[in-house]
């Protein structure tokens, strides 16, 4: 079987290390799937914008090869990959629910997605609750892990600084990479400094954190390699 995309995904993000692990209305990633043109896409969507949500198939494009056990990002043991969201996937294809916002023509606006720029579509369906939903189901393995969220703050003097555009970018992905635990994890490039002090780093950024308790950070100094914020 040949898979061909029917479009691609037009969002903010490229880099996979700053999208979100899975769809999220509040914190996920907003975009367009443009289909593609000469293939009747525009009568395949008649009656598509009656639905509040779809899912949405497509390439993991980024993903190079696949391995049969992986680290997930939440917890410290190995996992067998079908027993995950891993990317690195036999075939590497995934699956996502996310809001339909708009249908212009061809070009079809959703949010709260974790799809990188560029992302290939291969199909889109719609989401029905009464099929979908299955209130029953329980978690697997993921039902024995902590799923409070870290709350992330930052000092007065960094709320100032929000209005910088690159600023702001870097402190929204690093509320991303902290908030399912503030600990060093191979997911997160973080280093312990000394007592509750650490430091995570994202590209040539370095954010320095104290960790005020359990579920709750704080986030003090951010500096840039070779200059400081």
């Amino acid at each position: 079987m040949l898979l061909i995309p029917i479009g691609y995904f037009h969002g903010s993000t490229t880099d996979k290390h700053r999208a979100p692990r899975q769809p999220n209305p509040e914190h996920g990633i907003d975009g367009i799937i443009k289909l593609d043109k000469g293939y009747d896409f525009e009568q395949a969507l008649i009656d598509l914008e009656t639905f509040s949500h779809i899912w949405v198939i497509y390439g993991f494009h980024k993903a190079n090869g696949w391995k049969p056990m992986v680290l997930p990002p939440r917890g410290e043991k190995k996992r067998g990959v079908f027993a995950t969201r891993s990317p690195y996937r036999p075939n590497s294809i995934g699956i996502s629910v996310v809001k339909l916002s708009n249908i212009n023509g061809l070009n079809i606006t959703i949010t709260g997605t974790d799809l990188l720029d560029g992302t290939p579509i291969f199909d889109i369906k719609p989401y029905i609750p009464y099929a979908d939903a299955q209130y029953e189901a329980n978690a697997g393995w993921l039902d024995g892990l902590n799923h409070e969220e870290t709350e992330v703050l930052v000092t007065e003097d960094l709320t100032h600084m929000l209005d910088d555009e690159e600023i702001a970018r870097i402190i929204k992905h690093a509320e991303q990479s902290l908030r399912d635990s503030p600990l060093p994890h191979p997911y997160r490039r973080i280093k312990h400094i000394e007592g509750n002090v650490y430091e995570l780093s994202i590209k040539e950024w370095r954010l320095l954190y104290r960790i005020i308790n359990e579920r709750k950070v704080i986030i003090e100094a951010i500096t840039q390699t070779g200059s400081m914020k």
